[in-house]
């Protein structure tokens, strides 16, 4: 007999239990993603990437999201170390801000939103991450790497 989810219906994947479909993104997010402020420079950007091993950054006013920077948005916004000297690169990394390339008012989630639904959203919106907003409060982000970790643990654990 096939299992079904209790709450779609939906076969369920041999060796999958029904819980499962009960995670929610509170579940597997990262909480409390480390943030930068809209007037950082892009280079500022570059350091909080590696130095926390991250490729998206929320960006906020006080407690606000206004923006979220992505690790290609700003590959693409620096300049070439092959035609720009290293005077020219450092002028644009250290004096443009981060507000000049994040992308704005990000596509957000509810901590409470089914693990299932934001996996959709992201699939179908392609976004590597997506803020996790508590009443209007940033919480936490939700990124494909979480995703995959969760995967890999439940992965682990089926029948």
């Amino acid at each position: 007999m096939q299992k079904r989810c209790p709450d779609c219906g939906k076969t369920l994947p041999a060796g999958v239990p029904a819980w499962v479909r009960g995670l929610r993104v509170a579940d597997v997010m990262t909480a409390s993603p480390v943030t930068l402020g809209p007037e950082d420079s892009l280079m500022r950007a570059v350091e909080v990437m590696r130095l926390h091993s991250i490729r998206r950054i929320p960006i906020v006013v006080g407690d606000r999201l206004v923006g979220l920077l992505a690790e290609g948005d700003l590959k693409r916004a620096q300049p070439s170390i092959l035609d720009a000297t290293e005077d020219d690169f450092h002028r644009v990394m250290d004096g443009t801000q981060v507000a000049r390339i994040m992308i704005s008012n990000p596509i957000t989630i509810e901590e409470t939103t089914p693990l299932f639904e934001a996996t959709q959203t992201l699939r179908q919106t392609k976004f590597g991450a997506l803020p996790v907003m508590r009443d209007g409060t940033l919480v936490g982000i939700l990124t494909d790497s979480d995703l995959l970790k969760s995967l890999g643990e439940l992965l682990s654990h089926s029948g």
